[in-house]
């Protein structure tokens, strides 16, 4: 996923592919800290007459809703060391806790060499709920989250380019944010990113699985493993119109789960505090899954760079299933 801090209320910031970018409180010349936490209020609802209604707070067992997160980088030199840790509440009770990174990374030149336990390169919305824009996820279909492996990193003036060997390309099954753990049937990333034209930002990665993707989320019989290989083709491009609206778009194509996917967003900072955004999205499923539209909006109120809360209203309407309104309010705090 697509991991930079985009601080919505605080203006609009380009994209950093390949590391996640936090702001780091720093201990001494060696050691820094970051963290954050989430909480929210949420409500979905049913089209009238389906009698579905569900709500919770600060309870959902997902980590995008309601999460802490404190991480502890090293750095001596050329060297620099990252781990992590995650609470989600609500979660399963023997997996709501866990290692989130840790991973190891040298440095030569405009080179970067990680190993270890780390997040995706693809999709264009962020896995941290602190540098969304909104509260709910599009419906992008097959963006990877985090797994286990090597990457190389290359950071050029108007391109960046990364390639990555990996347990696997899309979460276990089991576990706590990682891959299958599984080297005898790898996974593969790579992608470019290109920023060379004033306020644009091009990205392409692809995704290849080698083996089992049993884990794939999406999966439509969870009795019926997903056997074989899995593709993941992933586009996004953003463009800072002027210091206040920024627009972006992005397709997918996910082998076993989405024949194609997309979304198109537009941000705009009021003020200094408040920004809003209205997006669209929507999936053709393959294999069983469905195929929807998503309809977002979702404003921001920054109090100061460290405190934030947001409001959101989505409706989804789903071909095959019941469509549903989704309503949510977040309190976002992070150093």
């Amino acid at each position: 996923m697509k991991n930079c801090l985009k601080l919505a209320g605080l203006g609009l910031t380009a994209a950093a592919v390949a590391a996640p970018a936090f702001a780091e409180v720093a201990i001494n010349e060696y050691l820094s800290v970051d963290g954050y936490a989430v909480a929210a209020g949420l409500i979905t609802d049913k089209d009238p007459g389906a009698g579905k209604k569900t709500s919770t707070l600060f309870n959902s067992g997902a980590e995008q809703y309601d999460s802490a997160k404190f991480g502890i980088t090293g750095k001596y030199q050329d060297f620099t060391g990252y781990v992590s840790l995650l609470y989600v509440p609500g979660r399963d009770d023997e997996n709501d806790s866990g290692i989130l990174d840790i991973y190891a990374s040298w440095t030569t030149g405009d080179f970067t060499i990680t190993g270890g336990k780390f997040l995706s390169y693809l999709g264009y919305e962020s896995f941290y709920p602190v540098a969304m824009t909104q509260i709910s996820y599009a419906l992008v279909a097959g963006i990877p989250g985090y797994h286990t492996g090597v990457k190389v990193d290359y950071a050029g003036k108007d391109f960046a380019v990364g390639v990555a060997v990996l347990d696997s390309l899309q979460g276990g099954a089991d576990g706590f944010f990682e891959g299958d753990g599984d080297f005898s049937d790898v996974g593969f990333e790579a992608y470019v990113s290109y920023t060379g034209i004033d306020s644009l930002t091009l990205f392409l990665g692809v995704g290849f699985d080698t083996g089992n993707n049993d884990g794939i989320k999406g999966n439509p019989d969870p009795d019926r493993p997903l056997e074989g290989s899995q593709f993941v083709l992933d586009f996004w491009a953003s463009y800072a119109v002027n210091e206040k609206l920024t627009l972006a778009g992005e397709f997918a194509y996910a082998e076993n789960q989405a024949n194609y996917s997309w979304l198109v967003l537009a941000q705009y900072a009021f003020t200094d505090k408040v920004s809003g955004i209205a997006r669209i999205s929507g999936v053709d499923g393959s294999d069983g899954n469905d195929d929807g539209f998503k309809y977002t909006v979702s404003p921001t109120y920054a109090f100061n760079k460290y405190l934030s809360v947001r409001a959101e209203v989505s409706y989804t309407d789903w071909k095959d299933s019941d469509s549903e309104w989704f309503y949510g309010v977040q309190a976002l705090f992070q150093f």
